[in-house]
């Protein structure tokens, strides 16, 4: 009778040859997992800059009806206005400035969210105004 032979030395390297396959597959999902998460993040960062625009040019429009000589401010926001954990200093600034640009009174409004330099997302808006009333 003939005895089937040994193959020990063969799973063993398919057994590692396998966890080799499922290491790769792993690191793969955690990198894909984690650009996602910048992305998601950044977009984030980008929504609230447009939202921090818009938001500068409805307070541009409420001073200007209140007083019609308003030149414009620095707006400096708060974390704790954005809902987020307090932190030191501004967690956003809105520029805000009046003036005329050939001719025609411009509002310009610059957003800078977060205030960080190496993760900011600037946003701006220009709008023409009427004249005075």
């Amino acid at each position: 009778m003939v005895r089937p032979r040994r193959r020990r030395g063969l799973t063993t390297v398919a057994a590692l040859a396998l966890l080799v396959v499922l290491g790769l597959i792993a690191s793969t999902l955690v990198s894909l997992s984690a650009t996602y998460h910048a992305r998601s993040r950044a977009r984030e960062r980008a929504l609230q800059s447009e939202a921090l625009a818009d938001a500068g040019v409805d307070r541009a429009f409420a001073r200007l009806a209140a007083d019609p000589d308003y030149k414009g401010e620095r707006w400096e926001v708060s974390a704790a206005a954005l809902g987020l954990p307090n932190a030191d200093g501004p967690a956003a600034v809105v520029t805000i400035a009046v003036a005329v640009e050939d001719g025609t009174r411009t509002l310009r409004v610059q957003a800078d969210y977060p205030v960080v330099t190496e993760r900011r997302v600037r946003s701006s808006r220009r709008v023409a105004l009427s004249e005075k009333p």
